[in-house]
């Protein structure tokens, strides 16, 4: 798959160079060595996927990058040229049709993560009109949750001068901690989602203190296995680790992007994004232990 990349490479800087694409791009300081970490991005034109590769070009000459993608681009209903780039990465494939489907993203996700790859998401999902940025959908932020990697947020639009693509990189973060109350604290984490959220959150805290050089990403990529480790060992189950985020982790992510898109681009609501935030809601609560669990408990 790599290797077909490589390849094309030369050819798809000619063609984002070209009159009709104009492909610029800044903060590539920003970028890391080497894998693992997570490409966040927005998503405004149909070449998005190939511009955020020619960025992000000195270290993918070093590992690869697999984005996320819809089955339907695969399908040929994005058009030629997303069936192309589907070709050219190996695409973990999206069909939200199908029950579980974030799950089986988010595991290949870490399996490729644990082995020094980057995963690249698009998380509003498809591509949103000018000035737009579309809400996100909750398979990154889960992932982001519960990895220990580094996320790389990455801004994309149509400069208003000459119509070309711009590409800015921002500086790589990680989530922040979960904040908990103070009773819940002193309860000593009884649930094993807690525990298990807690354990992230330390191993985080440490990844952030590590180079970003190649010694230091396989460290973190040692750490993105002990977690998938813990997992198997059944610490947790996957469908819990798999919905550890927040409504809110989607925000904080989101706002990232905002910060890197020029004045006068805004956030949107519709009602896909509304719908998906519901039903992930839903399933949460489904899974929340009940006041009679809890008393039963004591």
């Amino acid at each position: 798959m790599w290797l077909r990349y490589s390849i094309l490479r030369p050819i798809a800087i000619l063609v984002a160079r070209g009159e009709k694409y104009r492909l610029r791009y800044t903060g590539t300081e920003n970028v890391p060595t080497h894998g693992p970490f997570i490409v966040v991005a927005n998503h405004q034109t149909a070449v998005d996927p190939i511009a955020v590769a020619l960025a992000l070009h000195k270290t993918l000459k070093r590992t690869a990058m697999i984005p996320w993608g819809k089955v339907e681009i695969a399908q040929g209903l994005e058009g030629p040229l997303g069936s192309f780039l589907w070709w050219v990465f190996k695409v973990i494939p999206i069909d939200r049709e199908v029950d579980g489907e974030m799950i089986r993203a988010i595991r290949a996700s870490l399996d490729y993560l644990r082995k020094g790859k980057i995963i690249m998401v698009f998380p509003e999902g498809s591509r949103y009109p000018k000035g737009e940025l579309g809400p996100f959908m909750f398979g990154v932020a889960n992932l982001a949750r519960g990895a220990p990697a580094p996320i790389l947020p990455i801004a994309c639009w149509r400069r208003e001068e000459d119509g070309g693509v711009q590409v800015n990189i921002g500086k790589p973060f990680f989530m922040p901690n979960i904040s908990r109350p103070l009773k819940k604290l002193t309860e000593l984490e009884e649930k094993a989602e807690d525990r298990f959220s807690n354990r992230i959150d330390v191993l985080k805290q440490w990844s952030e203190g590590v180079t970003r050089d190649r010694k230091g990403m396989k460290m973190i990529a040692n750490m993105i296995g002990l977690v998938v480790l813990n997992i198997e060992r059944q610490e947790i189950s996957f469908d819990a680790f798999c919905k550890m985020a927040e409504a809110e982790d989607n925000r904080f992510l989101q706002d990232k992007i905002l910060e890197l898109l020029p004045e006068g681009f805004r956030k949107v609501a519709d009602k896909e994004g509304i719908a998906e935030t519901q039903r992930y809601q839903d399933q949460k609560k489904s899974q929340a232990p009940s006041q009679t669990d809890e008393a039963a408990k004591e």
